[in-house]
């Protein structure tokens, strides 16, 4: 049985992090959009496009830094596990 090295180690939990966090940053956008509780039972309850346009563009720029930030998560993970030296 080999060992896995904490460096690779690390750069899978973090490539799996940044998924993660890139993953949750699309979903809260769609769960604002898709507004309070569990969304529209009936047609007739449907939000209309305005106010879920209104919503979305609220709420994208912090979901856009957060997604950057998962990416940017998971090329460092990359980079880990690649081996790759750190630039100076």
């Amino acid at each position: 049985m080999t060992t896995v090295a904490p460096r690779r180690r690390l750069g899978l939990a973090l490539v799996a992090g940044g998924i993660l966090v890139i993953v949750a940053s699309v979903l809260f956008v769609l769960e604002r959009a898709n507004g309070p509780g569990s969304g529209p039972t009936t047609f007739a309850a449907r939000r209309g496009y305005d106010q879920v346009k209104a919503e979305v563009h609220k709420v994208f720029p912090y979901a856009l830094l957060t997604g950057l930030a998962g990416l940017g998560l998971a090329l460092y993970g990359g980079r880990l596990l690649e081996g790759r030296k750190e630039p100076r």
